[in-house]
């Protein structure tokens, strides 16, 4: 397996409880040089509440169902890059993220298994005094069987998928998602002081909000619809796991 992610990214995965994990893994494809570290998928189930309460805007909500609509389907299940905007705000005591705004970052190289976020626009976008959080973020689609059937989680040994809640492909982040955010907050931290989260939408609607800190996500995250009602959003449906068991 080639260990293609940096010591600083692993220590963190190390220290946010994941070092068994990623060895189980390893272990399992030592002799394969085509796979990659940054390839090992992580359950959201097994990630720990943050504790952060979200609330997405009525535009944002609007957004988020139609690109839920469109990654459902294999024949435009794009990664989509995106970054959402908001707020820290003080709701009924209650200390709530306001995500007010979302700007798509897509070029004409959109892929259903990678995906790049435009650091040009990600560093003006830091510099907007009209907020004081950003989200990098981009979809997980319901790619077709055919590209399923070659990627490290469906090859994944039925044991190691069980023991790690690991769910089908499209329904779980990577190590390559955790680099991702790491290296935007380590860009962002030369220019600005804005919390740097990073946001995941799959393709069951799960909204998985990674924080800023440590590997931690939102359990708690909800919208205004169009009759200005507050809705709650999915942040972890029920375990669909890997279909194919070896």
């Amino acid at each position: 397996m080639k260990f293609d992610v940096p010591p600083v990214v692993m220590g963190k995965l190390f220290e946010n409880g994941y070092e068994d994990q990623i060895i189980d893994i390893v272990m399992a494809f030592e002799t394969d040089p085509s796979k990659e570290v940054s390839d090992i998928p992580l359950s959201p189930i097994s990630i720990r509440n943050s504790e952060q309460h979200i609330v997405l805007s009525t535009d944002v909500l609007e957004e988020y169902k139609k690109l839920v609509e469109r990654i459902k389907n294999p024949e435009t299940a794009e990664e989509i890059p995106f970054y959402l905007l908001g707020n820290n705000k003080i709701v009924n005591g209650e200390d709530v993220i306001s995500i007010e705004k979302i700007i798509y970052s897509i070029d004409d190289n959109l892929d259903d298994l990678r995906v790049s976020l435009d650091e040009q626009k990600f560093k003006k976008l830091l510099m907007d005094s009209n907020y004081s959080i950003i989200s990098i973020g981009h979809t997980h689609g319901n790619v077709s069987e055919e590209k399923k059937n070659n990627t490290l989680t469906e090859l994944l040994p039925s044991d190691i998928r069980e023991k790690y809640s690991i769910r089908d492909v499209g329904l779980n982040l990577s190590i390559a998602d955790i680099w991702q955010h790491e290296a935007f907050k380590s860009i962002a931290s030369q220019i600005s002081n804005k919390k740097v989260l990073q946001t995941i939408i799959m393709y069951n609607g799960d909204f998985i909000t990674i924080d800023d800190g440590s590997i931690s996500k939102s359990n708690n995250v909800q919208a205004i619809n169009q009759e200005n009602e507050i809705v709650d959003i999915p942040c972890c449906s029920g375990q669909i796991l890997c279909k194919k068991h070896k």
